[in-house]
């Protein structure tokens, strides 16, 4: 008898990790192995019949050589038996490839549905990491307008300035230029400095120089005579 009361149950064990779950099989794959036994068993039974078919035929041939007339029936009957169950196992294997061919055509899908699923999450993915549609026409118009303000930069940064002090009409500016052309040449005409060309005695030439043969036509001009008269006058001396 316990003088303190009832006596403490001791603590239960602590229950361990539940046993993994077995694995499931995949029934696609056992049906098809199944389904491969099955074709490989009936093409076997085949043989055997076939055998045997071709057994009792012989027997009837061999039992009506013999005259054994009731013997040669017997195996012909046999042989039909055998001919009907052959047929039935012809069935079976024709059913049993054409559901072969399902399978293997719905193994084919699943393939291609368990693609196309990944394919369109993996594009679900990208579409909300670039924003959305909503988030790319944005970023489109964006790019549109900046293209659009970089055309119009470059076409103000091209643009004719007009400068201050240099307003004028085209034809004036190219009228003033014949004009400053045509005072330059007229001073370039009447600018005759002999002294200031250096000339002396000891730069003209020794021998004398003819003057122009009457007759020639030439017309002399004043300039000309001058320095002509100096250059025999410096040549006679």
């Amino acid at each position: 008898m316990n003088l303190f009361g009832t006596k403490k149950k001791p603590p239960e064990p602590a229950a361990g990790p539940p046993p993994p779950a077995a694995p499931q099989q995949d029934g696609t794959k056992a049906a098809m192995a199944k389904v491969n036994e099955t074709l490989e068993n009936i093409t076997k039974r085949e043989d055997h019949v076939q055998r045997k078919i071709d057994l009792e035929m012989q027997n009837a041939m061999k039992f009506k050589k013999a005259g054994k007339q009731r013997e040669a029936i017997q195996a012909l009957k046999k042989k039909k038996m055998f001919d009907t169950q052959l047929e039935t196992l012809a069935k079976t294997k024709m059913t049993l490839e054409n559901q072969k061919l399902q399978m293997e055509a719905m193994n084919m899908n699943a393939e291609v549905l368990s693609a196309q699923k990944m394919a369109a999450d993996a594009m679900q993915s990208q579409v909300k990491k670039m924003g959305g549609v909503d988030k790319v026409e944005e970023l489109m118009d964006e790019i549109e307008d900046a293209g659009v303000s970089a055309n119009e930069i470059q076409e103000a940064m091209g643009r004719t300035i007009d400068l201050p002090g240099v307003e004028g009409d085209d034809d004036e500016l190219l009228a003033e230029l014949d004009g400053m052309m045509d005072d330059e040449l007229a001073g370039e005409l009447t600018k005759v400095d002999l002294g200031a060309a250096g000339i002396g005695a000891a730069d003209m030439p020794s021998a004398p120089i003819s003057l122009p043969a009457a007759g020639t036509g030439k017309v002399m001009t004043d300039e000309e005579k001058e320095l002509a008269e100096l250059e025999a006058a410096m040549a006679s001396g």
